[in-house]
């Protein structure tokens, strides 16, 4: 059963509210107000229960005084008197059967009523029966065509229904590639461009949204390529200028193309956040400017009656950067288009410098094939293999850092292995004096904050890395003295994974942030920014913390397999959705620096 409280819970109990205001004709501004903070607690990279406990939930952006209030009341009793005095107006089934693809508040309103599909836990088998029994097609305003699409999206539903509504991000990604490379096949795509939150590279994406850049008169033949897709289970919709299908394993894969003249106004609009796209109307329309997908027109009430037929045109722009900086602003990063300050430091020129995967000259989280009997799972590849790859990445240092031998050996045993290790990890060095190679390991923590290592055997390595792997229901206080603690070995460097999520499998441990930040900084050790697919940890919100509060970052793939560290990718756009700069990634030092900083 989900945890009532949990983000994906407190999100769908907000646009239930904003389906109720909908379909009750409510003020348009409430609806807007609390789908934008549905929105909001989606893309939150922490609880926002833990954030709600930390007394900040009117620092979430779109979340204003008065839903904060209701969702104190919330987490407080388990209940919000105004949420149930909202929700008691129209029938449970309503928001079971919007969980359907294609179906809307008002077609869901539509068929609850006219077939009687009241009870909330039948209400999805019940609507499938009456679409097999023909009563849908005698609806007024449905008919055949809606009815097989019902059914259809049924299915869809049905399937969908046993995996994770969301995907992590480098599977959505790789979805998109796959597809932008098929339809590449053809000339007349000019230009290809993720949209929306996979542009934004947000760690978890719902659909994939793609722009392309084509000629008016190839418009059908590109939206014919689009649909042809080999990998497509049904065809959504396919219009002159957009056009969606759904592919396997049922992802939803939205395509708009637009002439290049207006396609940076096109770009901009549909990459949003929606929370950065109202706070950039707000910002436009003080000049008088009014924003859409095709560009930006002088508002009417400010255009004098002499005006001009170009005054009132719509200006178009073929780049973000020209839309941008037609309002006076510098082009704003999609990874940092959230609705909090990067608006205003676009209009005073103080947007940072985002690091660049480019910056990054090694890799410290990597796992080798060398058994030393390991505590987790083994790496796939030897040395000399995870070396080349790093070579070939352009790397300057590389560091292994496999899992601690298991407890159950000797103490005397995990010392002799990791000696020999140290041996072998030498003899490497010397055959490949153009990369600097850096002996380490990944320890575990134990739950009395205890590393799991025999006392002596860090006098093997240069560095440890130390990450929780066990015990991760303890209380944020309990969790926070068990890191800590373990931070205090002088051999300790970095601090792996630091929530412990693991996307599909639990949620990240909370801990006490100001005390860890504290200890970090001022013993110089880096929080991981690890870019395994699964965890992609520490999350963006925590890395802009960090930043802000001056403490030092690493960004790690946790590879087990050469190929893994292509993965270094996504650890960057999660840095760079934090708001970091090269200056405050410890290996975007050159060589040198690097090893004054991890050895001394």
């Amino acid at each position: 059963m989900e945890d009532k409280f949990s983000n994906r819970a407190v999100s769908s109990l907000l646009r239930s509210i904003a389906t109720v205001y909908v379909l009750k004709d409510e003020n348009r501004f409430r609806v807007v107000a609390y789908e934008r903070a549905a929105d909001a607690v989606d893309h939150l990279a922490r609880e926002i229960k833990d954030i709600w406990q930390d007394k900040k939930l009117e620092e979430i952006p779109g979340v204003g005084k008065a839903i904060s209030s209701h969702l104190d009341e919330y987490f407080r009793t388990g209940h919000s008197r105004h949420f149930d005095e909202i929700l008691k107006k129209i029938p449970e089934s309503i928001f079971v059967l919007m969980q359907i693809p294609t179906i809307g508040p008002k077609k869901a309103y539509k068929l609850v009523m006219n077939l009687n599909l009241f009870d909330k836990d039948t209400a999805v088998e019940d609507l499938k029966k009456a679409c097999l029994r023909g009563k849908i097609a005698q609806m007024e305003t449905f008919g055949e065509k809606s009815q097989s699409d019902i059914l259809q999206a049924i299915g869809i539903y049905e399937k969908r229904s046993i995996k994770e509504e969301r995907m992590i991000l480098p599977y959505a990604f790789s979805i998109a590639e796959q597809i932008i490379d098929y339809l590449k096949q053809k000339p007349y795509f000019k230009r290809i461009d993720k949209l929306g939150s996979l542009r934004r590279m947000v760690e978890t994406i719902g659909d994939v949204d793609l722009a392309a850049v084509v000629d008016v008169k190839y418009n059908q033949q590109a939206i014919d390529h689009f649909i042809a897709y080999p990998k497509t289970i049904k065809i959504d919709n396919a219009g002159d200028k957009k056009a969606s299908i759904i592919v396997t394993p049922n992802v939803r894969v939205d395509l708009r193309i637009q002439e290049k003249n207006s396609y940076g106004s096109m770009l901009q609009y549909f990459t949003g956040s929606k929370n950065h796209n109202i706070r950039l109307r707000e910002f436009a329309l003080k000049k008088n400017y009014s924003l859409s997908e095709y560009g930006i027109t002088k508002v009417e009430s400010s255009l004098s009656v002499k005006a001009t037929a170009d005054e009132a045109k719509i200006k178009k722009f073929n780049s973000e950067e020209r839309f941008y900086g037609y309002l006076g602003l510098r082009w704003i990063p999609p990874e940092i288009r959230e609705g909090t300050d990067e608006i205003e430091l676009a209009a005073k020129g103080q947007l940072p410098s985002l690091v660049d995967l480019r910056d990054i000259k090694g890799d410290l989280h990597v796992h080798s094939n060398f058994d030393l009997q390991p505590s987790h799972d083994l790496g796939e590849d030897s040395f000399e293999a995870m070396i080349k790859k790093a070579e070939d990445l352009g790397y300057q240092y590389v560091g292994f850092s496999e899992h601690n031998p298991k407890s159950s050996l000797l103490d005397k045993d995990v010392a002799a292995i990791l000696k020999k290790r140290r041996l072998v990890i030498d003899k490497i060095k010397a055959k490949n004096p153009g990369l600097k190679i850096f002996s380490g390991l990944e320890v575990d923590i134990l739950p009395n904050g205890h590393l799991a290592l025999p006392e002596g055997c860090p006098d093997y390595l240069d560095y440890l890395i130390v990450s929780v792997h066990s015990a991760f229901d303890l209380d944020a206080e309990a969790m926070t003295n068990r890191v800590l603690e373990a931070l205090k070995n002088p051999k300790v460097r970095i601090l792996g994974h630091p929530t412990g999520r693991y996307f599909g499998k639990r949620e990240g441990f909370a801990l006490k942030w100001e005390k860890i930040f504290d200890f970090v900084k001022k013993n110089g050790i880096a929080l991981e920014v690890n870019a395994w697919p699964e965890r992609l940890d520490l999350p963006d919100l925590l890395v802009r913390e960090a930043v802000n509060t001056g403490v030092k970052l690493i960004i790690n793939t946790d590879a087990h397999a050469a190929s893994h560290l292509n993965n270094m990718f996504y650890g960057v756009e999660v840095a760079r959705r934090g708001w970091a700069q090269n200056k405050n990634i410890v290996n975007c030092l050159d060589a040198s620096d690097f090893k004054n900083w991890l050895v001394g």
